[in-house]
């Protein structure tokens, strides 16, 4: 069976429509009864490529699924900060509690940024699996000293919070750039979009399984949820290590899938330079992009449970429940927006649409009220024109400025530039943790919304050029007079964004 373009024949055209399908099922095509050596390797490349595909989506899943554990018991914790039953009160007023809470959120937030810096760089120059499971472990190790080790002996102390908080969020940077570069390893140009759009899911579905894991775990008591994924982390960065290798074994392969052919072996290039990254074209407006948008995508991640119990006084189980509802338009928002910016030959278009779409969906959720059914559609609706988007920058969007044709094909500039276009957002989601109780506490949640409309609208201008000569580009491309030209003419704008 011959694993083309058109997946079962050469001389049998797929609709565009129906490519994921004809690749799933050229897939299965591969698991039957075989004696040649082609379909024997194709099996084989097949099946190590899913073991990648998963292993890799759910050791970053756990990543998110970690970081989550605090967002999700916000209230109960600050409610076991202000009681003096058992201990000494660590806060004596909810204002102070909130407060250090954004505080420690920021610092973390902070951390991760300036960390997702170095790890990117680093990543470039070590084998990424192994930073990949050092940050797991790291995660276990940080995250049950911040959550469990106080309510077990007591240890409520700032310094202590500020410092074991800091030392998680170092630890969690070492996941997004390292995994990015691995799934760029082993999986080619063709449907990046789609496949990266698919497997970006793994921070959404992260998040939800943070949220059911502390809906299960919070009434047996709060340290518990840091304990479980403490558990669950490290337990997954055994299965990295030993299941998993960082790019294939024959770069043939890959180059095959590609549709490259080199009969000797092909210098990776050497590493770059951060600076010499970010001065790539389209990496520094994607960096400032980012910024904004992971700002108000991260204000979810860690507000929107509390924000729930506050305006609404919903339990903080149910709102954990209902913050999953976001998660799910991201998963919606990243597999559609990376399948149609497939088709359509670029990304920056479809990002521009989807993002301008969130100010109107993030104003209806600002007025929806305390309609149950009603506020999980609109909650939906944002995750899928605020976290899909998001997903697709951070993971599509990098890996195509990652390789593109200025690097001459130097595979070792994908974390470097990934972990500048991460840190980045990381860094703006930072200011904004520490803005986030500000304003709310001066004006009220519904002015938090209107700062993240705006935000947002930010984010549209940020790549607002580099759309319109997308749109341009795409243009000339349907024209039928203008196809001659295309040979020649078109590879200035081809490269991604």
């Amino acid at each position: 069976y011959s694993i083309t373009n058109s997946m079962i024949h050469p001389r049998v055209r797929v609709p565009p429509l129906l490519h994921p399908l004809s690749r799933l099922f050229s897939s299965l095509l591969c698991l039957l009864p075989c004696s040649s050596s082609f379909c024997t390797m194709a099996r084989w490349r097949l099946s190590r490529k899913a073991v990648v595909f998963i292993v890799t989506f759910v050791s970053y899943a756990l990543y998110h699924s970690a970081r989550k554990a605090m967002s999700g018991v916000k209230s109960t914790m600050t409610a076991d900060w202000m009681r003096n039953d058992t201990h000494q009160p660590f806060f004596t007023n909810e204002a102070d509690a909130k407060g250090f809470l954004g505080t420690l959120d920021a610092l973390f937030m902070g951390a991760y940024a300036c960390a997702l810096f170095f790890w990117g760089w680093l990543g470039d120059r070590l084998n990424p699996k192994y930073v990949i499971a050092a940050g797991m472990v790291g995660s276990a190790i940080t995250l049950t000293l911040f959550g469990a080790i106080p309510v077990w002996f007591s240890l409520y102390s700032i310094p202590y919070y500020v410092i074991t908080y800091i030392l998680f969020g170092l630890v969690q940077a070492c996941g997004w750039p390292s995994e990015v570069a691995i799934m760029a390893n082993w999986f080619g140009a063709g449907n990046r979009g789609f496949v990266m759009g698919v497997w970006a899911a793994c921070q959404p579905v992260g998040n939800i399984l943070g949220s059911i894991l502390t809906g299960i775990v919070l009434p047996y008591g709060y340290e518990d949820t840091f304990l479980l994924n403490s558990v669950l982390i490290a337990v997954g960065a055994i299965v990295v290590m030993t299941a998993i290798d960082s790019k294939p074994a024959h770069r043939s392969e890959d180059e095959e899938e590609r549709g490259e052919s080199h009969s000797s072996h092909v210098d990776e290039g050497e590493p770059i330079s951060m600076l010499k990254a970010l001065l790539l074209p389209g990496v520094l407006m994607y960096c400032l992009c980012n910024a904004c948008l992971k700002l108000v995508n991260y204000a979810f991640f860690f507000w929107l449970p509390l924000y729930l119990t506050e305006a609404y006084h919903w339990d903080e189980s149910r709102a954990d429940q209902l913050a999953i509802w976001y998660d799910i338009g991201g998963i919606i928002g990243s597999v559609v927006g990376g399948y149609i910016s497939d088709r359509m030959g670029c990304r920056s278009p479809l990002i521009v649409a989807m993002v301008g779409c969130s100010l109107g969906t993030l104003f209806l959720y600002a007025n929806v009220g305390p309609h149950l059914v009603l506020n999980a559609l609109v909650m939906t609706a944002v995750g899928v024109t605020v976290s899909g988007p998001y997903n697709l920058v951070v993971g599509s969007v990098s890996i195509d400025l990652g390789s593109q044709p200025c690097l001459a094909g130097n595979s070792q500039a994908m974390c470097t530039v990934s972990g500048l276009i991460d840190g980045s957002g990381s860094v703006g989601s930072a200011l904004g943790q520490l803005l986030i109780p500000v304003v709310q506490l001066a004006f009220g949640w519904r002015a938090v919304f209107y700062l993240f409309i705006i935000l947002n609208g930010l984010a549209c201008l940020c790549i607002l050029n580099r759309a319109v000569l997308d749109i341009r580009a795409m243009r000339r491309r349907f024209r039928p007079e203008s196809a001659p030209l295309l040979v020649g003419g078109n590879a200035e704008d081809s490269h991604e964004d």
